[in-house]
């Protein structure tokens, strides 16, 4: 079995925090106090006057010195918005597929992650507010790549549905969900100052070993919370 990775996923609305301030180096501080190796995030800008111009995942990439890659799902003028993933390890490959239909586009993220002892295959998704809309990305999308990697499997982030949904059950018949491993005392990720809702989710395939899991509680530097998961691939 390879070394255990610590992966999270964080929908950090663009560096806003619960108090209204936009401060990315505050979402840094919460991603460096957890120590990843890798970060999935959802509601990434880039160069968009609202937030400072700033080129969010590669600032972030920076602060934790991490490979990253960033999927676009709207363009602006300036500036675009998306969702990326930061890498310890180097990301080798990247595709980024549109979730189409209705005027709330949204995106899943697939990057390949070369480790020193196994590959793997990890998702970004954050899926739209339609529950009819999310069950048919999940099966005219995400699930046909699914079934198309045969290595290990990552798939995580802001799927805006509850885990009683058939959206998430959907999922269940491929993945293993990480909350099974839940040690901590917090259950849900939304809204973060008063969190009533599971919407955020780290699915990982059989081949892994969930070694933990917890959703990062007390921080207000995005309306989530972040989820943290430790897990070590058995193999393919």
């Amino acid at each position: 079995m390879g070394a255990s990775l610590i992966i999270i996923t964080y929908n950090i609305q663009h560096g806003r925090g619960m108090d209204g301030h936009f401060d990315l180096e505050r979402t840094g501080h919460v991603l460096v106090t957890l120590s990843p190796d890798i970060v999935l995030l959802q509601e990434v800008d880039c160069r968009r006057p609202a937030t400072r111009m700033s080129c969010q995942a590669r600032e972030l990439a920076r602060i934790l010195n991490m490979d990253y890659a960033y999927g676009v799902v709207k363009r602006y003028q300036p500036g675009s918005y998306g969702n990326a993933i930061l890498s310890r390890y180097p990301i080798r490959s990247k595709k980024n597929h549109i979730l189409t239909g209705g005027d709330d586009r949204r995106c899943c993220l697939e990057v390949k992650i070369k480790t020193p002892h196994y590959n793997f295959t990890c998702f970004n998704l954050h899926l739209g507010l339609k529950s009819a809309e999310r069950c048919r990305h999940l099966e005219e999308v995400v699930l046909p790549r699914l079934r198309a990697v045969s290595g290990p499997v990552v798939l995580g982030g802001d799927f805006n549905a509850r885990p009683e949904s058939a959206e998430i059950n959907l999922l269940k018949g491929y993945l293993q969900d990480s909350f099974a491993a839940n040690s901590g005392e917090c259950c849900c990720t939304f809204p973060a100052d008063q969190p009533h809702s599971r919407i955020d989710y780290i699915f990982l395939s059989r081949c892994w070993q969930i070694n933990d899991y917890r959703i990062i509680p007390h921080t207000l530097a995005s309306d989530h919370l972040p989820v943290i998961v430790k897990a070590a691939c058995r193999g393919n």
